[in-house]
């Protein structure tokens, strides 16, 4: 193998040069590094969950909580109407937060389909029974069912994360205009 001199140098302990030349073990290696780790899940989630869907009518209610009658009315329902139609809508019925309203209302879910990979953030609108989650059809499931088979079988396998909504939830919503 040959090395210019500069790099000659930087490994010969005095004798290489004497010599003409160095005896060294060598390995190769490659050279581009590894690919960085993948990020760390925004929150806690959960794998491989049933996602059924339920016609929660935001869009013909005006994204109204009580017209909905979601449990979420009593925490969001007076919430200004960008903020309730910031995202899709969802019950609730995971491992993650508990069952206790003033824990899940209003906290946001990303959805991933796990067959099409297709994915979504939605609000938590509504509790609901027996584990999984209940998308609102037009709003969080038919986006997420582009293939149409969720449609097909009445639900969804999913993965979800908790997200940041990127609106506090506890604090009035601050509309900036142009």
């Amino acid at each position: 193998m040959g090395l210019d001199e500069p790099a000659f140098d930087m490994i010969d302990d005095g004798s290489g040069k004497h010599a003409g030349h160095l005896t060294v073990n060598y390995e190769l290696v490659d050279c581009d590094p590894p690919p960085p780790p993948p990020p760390p899940p925004a929150g806690p989630g959960e794998t491989d969950v049933i996602a059924y869907w339920s016609d929660y009518g935001p869009l013909k209610n005006n994204w109204s909580y009580s017209a909905a009658h979601v449990a979420c009315n009593d925490y969001d329902g007076n919430k200004p109407l960008e903020w309730r139609q910031r995202y899709g809508w969802t019950g609730y019925c995971g491992n993650v937060f508990g069952s206790q309203l003033k824990d899940i209302c209003g906290k946001c879910l990303k959805v991933t389909n796990t067959r099409t990979k297709d994915e979504k953030i939605v609000r938590i609108v509504d509790s609901c029974g027996g584990g999984g989650l209940v998308l609102d059809l037009n709003t969080a499931f038919t986006p997420l069912d582009s293939d149409g088979k969720g449609n097909a079988a009445g639900h969804l396998t999913v993965d979800y994360q908790v997200v940041d909504c990127y609106d506090d939830v506890d604090s009035p919503l601050r509309l900036y205009g142009q």
